[in-house]
């Protein structure tokens, strides 16, 4: 993650993959060889990163490579509970903090890594790119902010989310919502009888050929719930027609929410009900929406 990456290329999900060989250069632009920089498990500095818990680095390793943060930061968690002078566990679970733009855990995270070995400029340089990431995240926002009153003809009234009552379809994407959320809305979507597909994305690489292929198949029988805004939608939403179209957002930010908004609405060909999930903390006034209960 060191030097030569401006605010505009914060890393998004899914895009530090690890290279075809480990003696290739790092993807995350440091100028060192993979396997010298994240493909790499430095040791605690006090000699406590047993075999098992060595295991647990290379599995937050891996699901961090494959856009899978929360399984990651889970993985450092457990790292970090058990050797907490571990300094790739610190940084590198700052640095999935920082993929998923929570800029505030990045920063206690990497500063922690800094203070356990002070004279590694890699840390360093990802400190300073989360400041800027800050600093891109709040711009963008204030664009988004300014921007959202044009998205008003896009939204439904409706508040509820469609159901798929007997002989129709409802497809439910998890895009980035918590899993018992999604879970949830399956459920109340199941129950009007009608079939029910929920699409995960493949990890780090948005929606399968085959599941975009389905998608853009949605007809008049069939209704389409997104539940979350992390993942790019892609072309099948202007080959869609389905019946119904449902936003549940899910997050703090409000520049993915437009993003997904438009993209659902088929650029605009459509109207999207809109949804905020139960702790949602993004503020989507003056466009019509509802809140989900706990």
């Amino acid at each position: 993650m060191q030097g030569g990456r401006g605010p505009d290329e914060l890393p998004r999900r899914g895009v530090d993959a690890a290279p075809a060989s480990r003696n290739a250069p790092c993807p995350c632009g440091s100028g060192r060889r993979y396997k010298d920089c994240h493909g790499k498990v430095e040791t605690a500095t006090t000699g406590e990163l047993t075999g098992a818990l060595m295991g647990r680095m290379h599995e937050a390793l891996a699901a961090q490579r494959e856009g899978r943060f929360d399984d990651a930061i889970r993985a450092y968690d457990a790292v970090i509970a058990g050797a907490p002078s571990t300094f790739d566990a610190w940084h590198m679970r700052g640095v999935a903090q920082l993929q998923m733009h929570r800029f505030a855990e990045a920063e206690a995270d990497i500063a922690r890594a800094l203070a356990l070995k002070p004279d590694l400029p890699l840390a360093a340089s990802n400190l300073a790119l989360v400041a800027n990431g800050r600093r891109s995240a709040l711009a963008e926002e204030e664009v988004s902010r300014a921007a959202l009153p044009r998205y008003r003809p896009l939204v439904d009234e409706t508040s509820a989310l469609p159901r798929a009552t007997f002989g129709m379809r409802c497809f439910v994407l998890a895009l980035g919502a918590a899993p018992a959320l999604v879970d949830r809305i399956v459920a109340d979507a199941a129950a009007g009888g009608g079939e029910v597909v929920r699409i995960e994305p493949l990890a780090g690489a948005g929606l399968s050929a085959a599941d975009e292929a389905r998608l853009a198949s949605a007809g008049a029988d069939d209704v389409v719930i997104a539940a979350g805004c992390d993942v790019p939608l892609g072309d099948w939403t202007i080959a869609a027609a389905p019946r119904s179209v449902a936003l549940v957002v899910d997050g703090a930010a409000l520049a993915p929410v437009v993003d997904r908004l438009r993209e659902l609405s088929g650029q605009r060909r459509r109207r999207v009900r809109l949804a905020l999930a139960p702790d949602a903390v993004v503020d989507l006034a003056p466009l019509p929406h509802a809140r989900l209960a706990r």
